[in-house]
């Protein structure tokens, strides 16, 4: 134990593109026969981050489990709950698979984000340029009436709206930073374009582990309490926590579901045809699968739309800006003529 703390607290920052890449080598690996521990020795001799598996493996040798070892990835709370699960109730492959794939995407999105920012980014960039440019030098040689006063303005709306915008972002940042888990999880729900992402990848989760302790037979009193086990203001013990002092409370399971942000309609659909034990197992699992397939696609979404939102910006910020110019002059042609 002495040397798993001490593991901990030396690890280094690890991005979601290398765990998710880590999670995935773990399941296909043991989804071709190899071990736990084989499959982490294997990785530890040849990963770049092996300073990372040596410690992993250095806590399964000590005894640990493996997913206490796997800490040392970094993963996020609800993700790490998923792995405790999934190693209780014999799932652990897949599971390391399906969380693997999620980050790679969420990986792979964000770089794509960036490289399709860049050329909007930069013809945002020339235009705010040639505002400026006609400011100083066209408008003062045409002797355009109110042009610079309207520039003036244009520039002032564009700049203030950055700033609110990169001071809502910041905001935002450190307001999730604040938060455990729980809470953090129902404000993220709530976001414009991103919020339906992670409401499917949180209802995933907790479907799946749901359903995972089910299908081993416990009720859904004992998955309660036994979320005791997880950290402080995580998702499944906040939830576990909440549910139990609401039961005590004479509250019925389906107005507990019903209230509940992050779970989906389709749990209280389910409970009310009244199924139970394996079937509702079952039936949770495959919901899991529909939230997961359902995450990726909204992931896909959200870059799709992206472009086309900025290239809209950037329409406006030129149709403006020739108004700006153009339309003063056509009064002074008008007048002459």
């Amino acid at each position: 134990m002495k040397m798993f703390i001490k593991n901990l607290l030396t690890d280094k920052k690890i991005n979601s593109k290398q765990q998710a890449q880590f999670l995935l080598t773990i399941s296909k690996l043991l989804g071709n026969g190899f071990s736990l521990s084989q499959s982490i020795n294997c990785l530890r001799l040849l990963e770049n981050r092996h300073d990372v598996f040596e410690k992993i493996h250095q806590d399964l040798q000590n005894g640990a489990m493996i997913s206490q070892a796997l800490r040392h990835l970094q993963l996020p709370d609800v993700i790490f709950n998923q792995i405790v699960i999934a190693q209780n109730h014999g799932k652990i492959d897949q599971t390391l698979m399906q969380t693997g794939i999620l980050l790679q995407s969420q990986a792979q999105q964000k770089n794509k984000l960036k490289e399709l920012l860049v050329y909007p980014s930069f013809i945002l960039v020339f235009l705010l340029t040639m505002l400026v440019g006609m400011k100083i030098y066209i408008v003062p040689q045409l002797a355009i009436a109110g042009s610079g006063k309207s520039i003036d303005l244009f520039l002032g709306v564009i700049l203030v709206s950055l700033f609110l915008l990169a001071s809502g972002v910041i905001l935002l940042i450190v307001n999730l930073r604040r938060r455990d888990e729980y809470h953090r999880s129902l404000l993220l729900v709530k976001l414009p374009l991103v919020g339906k992402i992670y409401l499917h990848f949180f209802q995933f989760l907790i479907l799946q582990g749901l359903g995972m302790q089910l299908a081993s037979g416990m009720n859904f009193f004992i998955i309660c309490e036994s979320s005791n086990r997880f950290q402080e203001g995580s998702i499944q013990r906040y939830l576990g926590t909440k549910f139990i002092n609401e039961l005590q409370q004479g509250k019925s399971l389906m107005q507990m579901i019903q209230e509940e942000p992050l779970l989906p309609n389709q749990l209280q659909v389910i409970i009310q045809a009244g199924e139970s034990g394996p079937q509702l197992a079952q039936d949770l699992l495959l919901i899991s699968e529909l939230k997961f397939e359902e995450t990726k696609q909204e992931l896909k979404k959200l870059l799709n739309l992206v472009q086309p939102i900025l290239f809209g910006i950037i329409a406006i910020v030129i149709v403006v800006t020739y108004l700006i110019v153009l339309v003063p002059i056509y009064g002074m042609m008008k007048g002459m003529s």
